[in-house]
């Protein structure tokens, strides 16, 4: 299987659990020694495929699911070199009383053996500064 075609399945798998919480779905897509970087951001990173599939999770529930939507959207198609591969990304999202926030960044990802060994996600300086802005006006709004 390319590497754009297991890529395209994680993408979908990882939608699917964002929806119904199953994140074991993620499991035949990463590599068992898999690793995850927040470029830049706060985040430890994350060894070995559960690590991964936890950190992914807790992300989730401590992001997404505090706003009432979340719209992702592929700003380039996959650039796949080699081994590698790398999107550009946008994400919205929404909350009643406040303004939408937009979040773009990179995912870049390393595969091995048909498996995802490496994955780092980037966001762009200015949306980390316009989420600190947003967070401090409207972060009480949050859902719990």
């Amino acid at each position: 299987m390319s590497n754009n075609n297991i890529f395209n399945n994680f993408a979908a798998a990882f939608e699917s659990a964002v929806e119904d919480d199953d994140w074991s779905r993620l499991e035949k897509y990463l590599a068992e020694d898999a690793t995850y970087l927040n470029v830049g951001g706060p985040d430890p990173k994350s060894e070995g495929r559960e690590e991964v599939i936890k950190f992914l999770k807790e992300d989730v529930k401590n992001t997404d699911k505090r706003f009432d939507t979340r719209t992702l959207i592929a700003i380039t198609e996959p650039k796949v070199e080699g081994d590698r591969l790398s999107r550009r990304w946008r994400c919205i999202y929404t909350l009643a009383g406040a303004p939408d926030l937009v979040v773009e960044g990179e995912a870049r990802y390393q595969f091995e053996n048909d498996l995802i060994k490496e994955i780092e996600e980037e966001v762009t300086t200015d949306s980390m500064r316009n989420l600190g802005v947003w967070i401090e006006k409207y972060g009480e709004k949050m859902h719990a």
